[in-house]
């Protein structure tokens, strides 16, 4: 009898050391990108969350955490490619999989990278400026110019405004730089007489506390950076 019972508690600690190495993980995983997905609208999406020994993962530590997603939607605008890598990263796991959202409670590293082309802002432009029509967009280190054709006093107007990307208190707007219009009697119109800011990211809609540190334009693209404070 005793023998049946030892070879029981046996057998029993064999399977929760095999849960924990190896099914644990990948729970883990497969929950975080399933709430990565859903969070962020896409189905194109990567995760890895790696722990040395793997048993840590079940105390919600993680060494490495890496995510990577293309197509990804934050606020108002869809960023081409976002990237998420972090160290000594401590997830919530019990939280995670009892579908209670991401929570991570600490970090040394949390850094998100990610870029926004010209037919993502085009898009977003297009979206948030309800009178704007036939948008097209340009983006260079020097600045943003867009052009499209809006409905102003009942006549097709020409319309031509440059701007720029900035955070502005967390949140991410197309700030316009200048704005004129053709084809109407206004002639060229004063700036923010029709436009103002366009918000295409608010504050807090990053996700796991990210706040954007640096934003930079190139040739046809815009990239940001987003950093959580180190051990919160």
């Amino acid at each position: 009898m005793l023998r049946k019972l030892f070879g029981f508690i046996v057998l029993l600690l064999v399977f929760a050391a095999c849960f924990i190495e190896f099914l644990l993980p990948a729970f883990a995983t497969g929950a975080l990108k399933a709430k990565v997905a859903s969070r962020l609208a896409t189905d194109d999406v990567h995760v890895t969350l790696s722990a040395s020994p793997e048993f840590l993962l079940a105390l919600g530590h993680g060494d490495r955490l890496e995510i990577l997603a293309r197509n990804a939607t934050v606020g108002s605008v869809t960023v081409r490619e976002l990237t998420l890598t972090g160290e000594g990263v401590d997830v919530d796991v019990p939280a995670l999989l009892q579908d209670s959202g991401i929570k991570v409670r600490r970090a040394k590293k949390l850094q998100l990278k990610g870029s926004i082309g010209e037919e993502e802002l085009r898009r977003a432009l297009a979206a948030k400026v309800e009178r704007l029509e036939n948008v097209s967009v340009s983006i260079t280190p020097e600045g943003i110019r867009a052009e499209a054709n809006a409905k102003v006093f009942g006549r097709t107007a020409d319309v031509e405004l440059t701007g720029e990307i900035v955070d502005d208190a967390g949140a991410l707007y197309f700030r316009m730089t200048s704005l004129s219009l053709k084809n109407t009697m206004l002639g060229t119109a004063r700036l923010g007489d029709m436009f103002g800011d366009v918000e295409l990211m608010g504050a807090g809609k990053l996700p796991l506390g990210l706040k954007i540190t640096n934003v930079e334009q190139g040739d046809g693209v815009i990239r940001i950076t987003a950093e959580r404070s180190t051990n919160t």
